[in-house]
């Protein structure tokens, strides 16, 4: 894996990062790793708390909105703009929504998003454990806390584009068209015909590549009719899927179907067992 923070989204966060990575690898002390109850605080956690695993640093795990009460932690917090790094020293660290340079346009225009919690965390905690085996399987949900972010909901996001790029080209993730999924959660797509999908996917490998347009055309214009999911979102769900090493159903699946399983648990039981799951499996 290549090194997260060499990515130009976190230039401006990335000295924090690295002092606060120091600290936590040397110290002898407990670390309190806490957030809010979740669905992105749980995926901010959970490799956070598998570098700590594999470097063997004490750690106890919190979903909570409350103040810390250790002398060294690690806070995610959900509000944007709070500045990253100490809050009294440097062994108090809060990871919050950053405004960062995500790709500069051929004209060198900044094209600015928001650095997740979650895509934060990940660098930090490859900062930790360069080596972790268990991070290079959680390594395409870097990019779940800018899908769960409304960017895509409004326009283009380019710190989301820059990323997903970023994982293609070291090979952590592929992407491709939705037909090419094999088990596509079809509750994400509730706009398409039921068994629609199933069929075109069926004879997908049959199709030249007008044929595949065609077919991609069919399956979006439901959407584009009713306005919903957005052109950006709508592109991202149907042309450029997100899949890992080996898996068998795509990112934007995984991360619907732990949201049914937020919707329906106890928020900080639900949290706690996405965050265990991740850590274990990688995948949901």
């Amino acid at each position: 894996m290549r090194q997260l923070i060499e990515h130009q989204s976190f230039y401006s966060i990335r000295e924090s990062l690295e002092r606060s990575a120091e600290i936590f690898t040397r110290t002898g002390e407990p670390i309190l790793i806490l957030s809010p109850p979740t669905l992105k605080g749980a995926l901010s956690i959970a490799p956070l708390e598998a570098s700590l695993i594999d470097e063997n640093i004490p750690y106890r795990r919190r979903f909570s909105t409350e103040k810390p009460n250790y002398s060294k932690f690690i806070r995610i917090v959900e509000n944007p703009g709070i500045k990253n790094g100490g809050i009294t020293n440097i062994s108090e660290t809060t990871i919050s929504p950053q405004t960062v340079e995500g790709l500069r346009g051929k004209r060198g225009d900044s094209r600015k998003g928001t650095l997740s919690t979650v895509a934060q965390a990940h660098a930090l905690a490859q900062i930790i454990s360069p080596s972790s085996q268990r991070l290079r399987r959680m390594r395409p949900w870097v990019l779940s806390g800018n899908w769960i972010g409304d960017a895509l909901d409004t326009t283009y996001d380019p710190v989301y584009t820059s990323l997903r790029d970023f994982l293609s080209d070291e090979g952590s993730i592929k992407i491709v068209p939705v037909p090419e999924i094999p088990n596509p959660e079809k509750g994400n797509y509730d706009w398409i015909e039921e068994g629609e999908l199933d069929r075109i996917s069926k004879i997908w490998d049959t199709f030249d590549i007008n044929q595949k347009e065609m077919a991609m055309d069919s399956l979006a214009e439901p959407a584009i009719v009713r306005n919903t999911p957005t052109t950006a979102r709508l592109e991202e769900l149907i042309w450029h899927c997100i899949i890992g090493v080996d898996w068998q159903t795509d990112l934007a699946s995984q991360i619907f179907k732990l949201s049914e399983i937020w919707g329906e648990s106890d928020q900080r039981r639900a949290a706690s067992d996405i965050a265990d799951l991740l850590i274990s499996k990688g995948t949901s």
